[in-house]
């Protein structure tokens, strides 16, 4: 995929249109969306917007956390008009989710946008968003956990460079802002190896890959197997996480992406943290390194598990459709160009 700043973006979709006579305006369309869109980087006084596209916040306190987080940083913040809201594990209805994060997208002031939990519910939303004029108002998108759907669907449909990392009710330590402000702020190209010994590397299958970098929570991705809200999986590498799942559900779930043909695609596979998968009764289960030796050991693609990615308390901030590489030996990848830029 090439790299296109927002600026550069306007032209060439302009210029498409011109030649309608051999290309047609939805050709010119889908050329757009094979394009990567890198977001403007963060700088001190931005305005960030949040709101809640999945599960609803549990008291105001929430809100008011992490409005200090941010403003702590350096940031103002522009809070959705349905965060507060409860209806049965929503923050709104499936339309009202979708519309507060399409007014976040709209308002030119709001340089980012973070999610305040994960949850349930991104997937819902996503028929009711307006993938277009998402594209065509770029900005910094971050989230984890449920977020994953969204994340990944906005890349897929729009060629936006989104950011797996810290939720509102994350922590918000100063290894994790490291990440956050290197990667967003910075505009680094950062090598990603594990500090403070918070995690072996273990190794299932030794070797070196590039691609670009898809995934996030395993629990949410296998649930948009078979939806046109997923990449074409050939020459990626996949990062996957997740916590509080028996071995036996995410051996389930690994089994689905093998069969869905996933892992005769990609190009390596990165696996992060895997916090509280645990059997409820072990003495009649594999552990979760069990299963992933049953999937993993002697794959054709390199596999590593460790990654400080997802529901961990130092965590890695990582781009979505950037192109990364990664070395499983090391139990490291690595940017092979910056997520932002100056637009």
């Amino acid at each position: 995929m090439n790299k296109i700043s927002r600026r550069s973006f306007i032209p060439l979709l302009g210029t498409a249109v011109a030649g309608a006579s051999a290309v047609s305006f939805s050709l010119a369309k889908e050329f757009a969306v094979n394009e990567i869109i890198v977001p403007r980087s963060l700088k001190k006084g931005d305005s960030i917007g949040v709101c809640a596209p999945a599960g609803g916040i549990k008291s105001n306190a929430e809100i008011a956390d992490f409005k200090k987080v941010l403003n702590d940083l350096g940031y103002s913040t522009v809070f959705s008009q349905n965060i507060d809201k409860n209806i049965g594990y929503f923050s709104g209805t499936d339309q009202q989710r979708a519309d507060d994060f399409m007014e976040l997208i709209r308002n030119k002031s709001v340089k980012a946008i973070f999610f305040i939990r994960g949850g349930w519910g991104c997937a819902r939303m996503l028929e009711f968003l307006d993938f277009e004029i998402i594209r065509d108002n770029p900005k910094v998108i971050m989230g984890f956990s449920d977020p994953t759907a969204l994340l990944n669907a906005i890349t897929v449909k729009t060629g936006l460079i989104t950011f797996h990392g810290p939720g509102g009710n994350s922590t918000w330590n100063e290894y994790s802002v490291k990440y956050i402000n290197e990667l967003l702020v910075n505009g680094k190209t950062l090598n990603y190896t594990n500090q403070h010994g918070d995690l072996p590397i273990v190794t299932y299958s030794k070797g070196t890959a590039q691609g670009e970098l898809y995934g996030g929570n395993l629990s949410v991705l296998s649930t948009l197997v078979g939806s046109n809200y997923l990449p074409n999986w050939k020459g990626k590498i996949l990062f996957l996480e997740d916590v509080a799942e028996e071995p036996y559900r995410i051996d389930r779930m690994l089994t689905q992406l093998k069969l869905a043909g996933v892992f005769d695609q990609i190009s390596g596979l990165i696996l992060g943290t895997f916090r509280k998968c645990l059997a409820e009764d072990p003495g009649h289960s594999f552990t979760l390194e069990e299963v992933f030796e049953h999937h993993f050991k002697g794959a054709n693609f390199p596999v590593f598990y460790g990654a400080q990615i997802g529901h961990t308390l130092n965590k890695f901030t990582v781009p979505i459709g950037a192109k990364v590489e990664m070395n499983s030996v090391e139990g490291s990848f690595r940017l092979m160009e910056a997520a932002v830029g100056s637009l």
